[in-house]
């Protein structure tokens, strides 16, 4: 137990949070989920495209026999 609490408050005292960093690195991060959103959206639309362009649909004539 001793052994892993000294493992723990030397991994802590290791991290450093540098305020500049984050200045340069959160415009990456949104720009790099902006484009994740983007494709996922352009995914979508072309699912649903292709659905309505290959989809086969049943006439009412046919469900009445």
């Amino acid at each position: 137990m001793l052994g892993l609490l000294n493992t723990f408050s030397a991994l802590t005292m290791a991290i450093s949070i540098n305020s500049d960093s984050w200045k340069q690195t959160l415009p990456v991060m949104a720009i790099g989920m902006v484009g994740i959103f983007i494709v996922i959206g352009v995914i979508i639309l072309c699912t649903y495209g292709l659905n309505k362009l290959f989809s086969k649909r049943k006439k009412k004539d046919d469900d009445n026999k």
